[in-house]
C-alpha cells in the first residue's frame, strides 16, 4: 500500500516542481513514516520542522490537490473580455436615377433547359460508441510483499481505488488517517478491522463501512490463503 501511494504522491509534486521526501528512521519517537515537500531548490514547502518530517500522506495529497485547484481558479480569472466594437454605420442610401425613355427591346432567347442537379450524397452513419469495461478480479497481483492500490476514477470530489492485500495488518503504532470520508466494501477474502475508540470487527464479503475523515483506523488482519479484494471511495 505504501510503495504505490508514495509513488502517486511523487507524481503529483512533481506536476507542481516540488520533490516528495519520506522519513525511514524507525528510533522510538521519530518521524518514520511521515512525509515533506521541498522546491527544485531543496527549500522546505511543506511537513518539514525542526524535528523532522512531520506531514501525513494524507496531508500532503490534500495540500497538493488544493494547490492544483487554485492554480486553475488563478490562470481562468486572467482572461480578459473582448472589448466590444464600435457598430457599423448604415451607408447613405444614394439618391434613385432618373428613369431613361423605355426603348422597344428585342425579345431575349428562350435559355437551354439546365440538368438537373444531382442529390446531395446521404450522410454517413454515425459510428456507435464503443464502450470500455473493465473486471475488478481481472488480474489481480500478488500483493505478498505489500499492499497493491489501482486507482479506477480520480475526479475533484471523489476517488475510487481497488486494493489487494494478503496477509498484511496495520502496525498498532502507524494508524492510518484521510482527511476524506472514506467508504469501503470487502469484495473477496476475509479482514479485520478497528477505528479509534471501538473494538474491532471482521469483515467478509459483500460487508462494508463508514470511516469519517480524520478517524485514525488500523486493519486488524487480511486473510493469508488468498487475496483479500477491498473498494475504498473516498468523498470530499
Amino acid at each position: 500500500m505504501a510503495d504505490e501511494q508514495d509513488e502517486t504522491l511523487r507524481e503529483m509534486a512533481r506536476h507542481r516542481g516540488l520533490k516528495l521526501q519520506k522519513s525511514r528512521r524507525r528510533k522510538p519517537g521519530g518521524d518514520f513514516g511521515r512525509y515533506g515537500l521541498v522546491d527544485a531548490a531543496g527549500k522546505a514547502v511543506l511537513g518539514i520542522g525542526d524535528k523532522g518530517f512531520e506531514a501525513s500522506a494524507a496531508d500532503i495529497e490534500a495540500w497538493l490537490r488544493d494547490a492544483a485547484r487554485a492554480t486553475w481558479k488563478s490562470s481562468a480569472g486572467t482572461v480578459k473580455a473582448r472589448p466590444k466594437q464600435p457598430p457599423v454605420p448604415e451607408p447613405t442610401p444614394e439618391p434613385e436615377p432618373i428613369p431613361e425613355p423605355k426603348v422597344q427591346a428585342e425579345p431575349e432567347p428562350k435559355p437551354k433547359p439546365q440538368p438537373k442537379p444531382k442529390p446531395p450524397p446521404k450522410p454517413k452513419p454515425k459510428p456507435k460508441l464503443k464502450i470500455a469495461t473493465a473486471n475488478l478480479f481481472a488480474k489481480l497481483p500478488s500483493a505478498r510483499r505489500a499492499e497493491a492500490f489501482s486507482a479506477l476514477l480520480d475526479r475533484p470530489e471523489v476517488r475510487i481505488e481497488r486494493i489487494v492485500s494478503h496477509g498484511q495488518a496495520t502496525p498498532e503504532d502507524e494508524p492510518m488517517v484521510q482527511a476524506q470520508d472514506e467508504w469501503v466494501v470487502l469484495l473477496q477474502g476475509e479482514a479485520g478491522i478497528r477505528i479509534e475508540d471501538s473494538v474491532a470487527v471482521t469483515l467478509r464479503p459483500g460487508d462494508y463501512l463508514t470511516i469519517a475523515g480524520g478517524q485514525r483506523h488500523w486493519v486488524t488482519f487480511t486473510a493469508k490463503d488468498e487475496p483479500t479484494v477491498w473498494l475504498a471511495v473516498h468523498v470530499g
